[in-house]
């Protein structure tokens, strides 16, 4: 009975998780921005990691429009692009906490 109380209360949690990760890609737009950041979002909510090149195939972005959206996003402080110099595609994408505060109090005013 405990295993179900506690498989119950991660589910609540996961979907608490995908639901911040929506209002969060709403704060940053409809655009590119938006789309990339809910991938991205949900990618970590499920322990996934991210590149460069996963994003285009996840959003279904030209190549050119996921990096420029994730180039926006990085000078906005909300993720951080972990480089890979053999490999730039290969280079893994963090969600920055301190962003994502920024963004949820952004999203509030």
């Amino acid at each position: 009975m405990v295993a179900r109380t506690s498989l119950s209360q991660e589910a609540d949690t996961n979907q608490d998780a995908l639901a911040d990760c929506e209002s969060m890609a709403k704060a940053a737009g409809d655009g590119a921005c938006g789309e990339v950041l809910l991938s991205l979002c949900n990618r970590q909510v499920s322990g996934e990691d991210t590149t460069v090149w996963d994003i285009h195939r996840l959003t279904g972005l030209a190549l050119h429009e996921a990096f420029a959206a994730l180039r926006t996003l990085e000078y906005g402080k909300v993720v951080d692009i972990l480089d890979n110099p053999a490999d730039p595609f290969g280079a893994t994408i963090r969600l920055r906490e301190e962003g994502l505060g920024n963004l949820r109090r952004q999203s509030a005013a």
